[in-house]
């Protein structure tokens, strides 16, 4: 800690007082490039190669093998000569978001993956974070706000490692680009992906369900993450119209190899999804998965969308959960829960008989439940009045 706190006062002086390096044209960075030594870009590179260090240790990343090789796949394939200078990152956190630090870090959270329909949409995000590494929007960025407070107080806990999390969540942050950037990036990343052959559709595809999970929110407030970036609808509109511009032609969405690399996950991020109770848009991002899901997925889906309506526990949202665990212990893929909630939904809405036998059933799936004893308690209750 007292290295990184002389190494954060070393930074502040020189960015300060200027002595950093003479101004310089800002080009678009080329493979292989490093900053010069002593340049402006240099110090930015140090600092987040600093965060990067507790980025490569932190619980939050995702380890699995077969997903990182498949996402790092996407990254080299819309970043092409660049792709040795790039290190990818998945981190486990249940928000929509991406990022390429200048120094070539690309964080990919979790919460992304889950709203990604199929690799073109990946692709697009990812050639858009890969347009600001390309063009150094960090660097340009940098100039312009390295005299602030708010920004030192953002880089400060990037650098010192004020926690695992902090960093990380600092590093995406941190760059909050203008919006005259993020439409550069916009345009870059979206004539990428095309240029790749992917679907162009895909963006608006994409763009469509994030502003409908967005309204969903009765605070109607946007992530902090975002609040520099255009408005979605304005996104979703430039999206559009460069879709409509691009001749019919034979496009990719790669669907099935992003559902094999992703499908081991889903539970998984829908739960984590969950524990941000925020259940009006979470409903309204398993509604959209659920719309053309793949018939593996469909009883995970289901379930989790029964437990959003019952955790939210409005109007006729009981009503909702019940008709939805029904139908997820249909498929074959339903979570051993699934079985547990139905059953006890059923004993709430007085069907003794067949919540028993619903139960029953979890414990034969799950002999070494948590909860085996309460289950069995509520069985033996159960019998007396079937």
């Amino acid at each position: 800690m007292i290295r990184m706190r002389r190494l954060l006062a070393y930074l502040l002086a020189v960015l300060l007082s200027g002595t950093a390096g003479a101004a310089q044209t800002i080009t678009p960075i080329q493979p292989g490039e490093r900053p010069l030594p002593n340049s402006t870009e240099s110090e930015l590179w140090y600092g987040m190669d600093q965060a990067e260090k507790d980025i490569k240790v932190s619980p939050l990343l995702i380890h699995d093998p077969a997903l990182n090789a498949y996402v790092h796949g996407v990254v080299c394939a819309v970043a092409r000569d660049y792709c040795k200078d790039l290190r990818v990152y998945i981190v486990d956190i249940p928000a929509f978001n991406a990022e390429t630090a200048p120094n070539g870090a690309v964080l990919v959270f979790t919460g992304t993956l889950l709203r990604m329909r199929d690799e073109a949409e990946l692709a697009f995000v990812l050639s858009h974070e890969f347009a600001h590494y390309q063009q150094r929007h960090g660097l340009q960025f940098w100039g312009n706000a390295k005299r602030t407070t708010a920004f030192f107080a953002t880089f400060g806990a990037v650098t010192m490692g004020v926690g695992n999390l902090a960093g990380i969540l600092g590093v995406a942050n941190m760059f909050q680009f203008s919006r005259d950037l993020e439409r550069q990036a916009d345009r870059i990343g979206f004539q990428i992906a095309t240029g790749l052959g992917y679907d162009p559709q895909a963006g608006v595809r994409m763009w469509a369900r994030i502003e409908r999970e967005e309204k969903a929110s009765k605070e109607h407030k946007r992530s902090p993450v975002f609040s520099s970036h255009p408005k979605t609808d304005e996104r979703l509109e430039d999206v559009r119209a460069a879709a409509a511009a691009v001749p019919k032609g034979d496009f990719r969405d790669n669907l099935v190899a992003y559902h094999a690399a992703t499908r081991p996950f889903l539970a998984h991020w829908l739960d984590a999804e969950l524990s941000r109770r925020t259940f009006d848009t979470t409903i309204e991002l398993i509604g959209d998965l659920r719309d053309g899901a793949d018939a593996d997925s469909a009883g995970t889906l289901a379930f989790y969308l029964a437990e959003a309506y019952r955790h939210r526990g409005k109007n006729d949202d009981r009503a909702s959960a019940s008709k939805l665990y029904a139908e997820a212990i249909t498929h074959a893929d339903a979570p051993v829960d699934a079985w547990r909630e139905y059953g006890l939904d059923l004993r709430q809405n007085g069907q003794p008989a067949a919540a028993a036998e619903a139960l029953r059933h979890y414990l034969k799936l799950s002999p070494q439940a948590g909860d085996r004893a309460f289950i069995e308690k509520y069985l033996a209750e159960l019998e007396t009045h079937s």
